[in-house]
């Protein structure tokens, strides 16, 4: 299985990660942020996202389109392969609407192996007209049981406010490094595995802190961004 890059303890696969992960060594930790759901293809576009074309046009066939009880199925499957590969799993994911009425992540991941939450404050919304308050936060999920802890973290409480990233790499939902660094700070000495990697914001993040890291993304043109962003300077954190 050859990498799409491979660099100084950092690689990156490209394709489908349940195909691709079975084949890797088990690492510290996955964390990873899989699509929402949220790109129907029927719907009519309001709001922000009407008057926002370059967002449009970054979303291109982003793999996000599927029948809900569908996805909810992969997404448990997805979460028992991950649970394979590493001793905590990190899942970033929000509540979303279905008719009218609110789908928990939890309502289908379970909560029989969830470790630990973070309540990630966006401080912001773009859903204003939506009959309810403006949801501004998204969650950080931990299932299963780290193998090591760094308590030097735990005074960061359980909720983070951070601003959404300015800077997206041309991914329609791409996520500041600053939601993951305490993460990779908390319980990965060695390496860490993003199985949805998109731009590669959990690989520089490991990157800048001197772990190891392993991502796999399904769309090329992330890889390639990834890649770039990989290749850049180590920063200081």
């Amino acid at each position: 299985m050859k990498p799409y890059y491979e660099h100084a303890g950092i690689t990156i696969y490209h394709g489908d990660c349940r195909e691709i992960l079975p084949e890797l060594e088990p690492v510290d930790a996955i964390i990873t942020s899989p699509p929402y759901n949220t790109l129907d293809p029927n719907a009519k576009l309001s709001g922000m996202r009407k008057t926002r074309p370059r967002w449009q046009a970054k979303t291109g066939n982003y793999f996000d389109q599927m029948p809900e009880a569908q996805y909810q199925k992969w997404q448990r499957e997805c979460l028992g392969l991950f649970s394979r590969a590493a001793s905590c799993v990190w899942i970033n994911h929000k509540t979303r609407y279905r008719e009218g009425f609110a789908v928990h992540p939890l309502a289908f991941y379970g909560t029989d192996n969830l470790y630990a939450e973070i309540v990630w404050d966006r401080s912001g919304s773009i859903a204003l007209n939506c009959r309810r308050f403006a949801p501004s936060f998204e969650y950080w999920f931990c299932f299963g049981r780290p193998e090591h802890w760094n308590n030097e973290v735990n005074k960061q409480l359980s909720v983070w406010r951070v601003a959404p990233s300015k800077d997206d790499h041309d991914h329609p939902c791409s996520y500041p490094p600053d939601v993951v660094v305490p993460i990779i700070r908390a319980c990965v000495r060695d390496a860490v595995c993003d199985p949805f990697m998109g731009s590669g914001t959990t690989l520089r993040a490991a990157k800048d802190l001197g772990r190891k890291a392993i991502g796999i993304e399904i769309e090329e043109k992330y890889c390639e961004i990834a890649a770039k962003r990989l290749a850049q300077e180590v920063l200081p954190l």
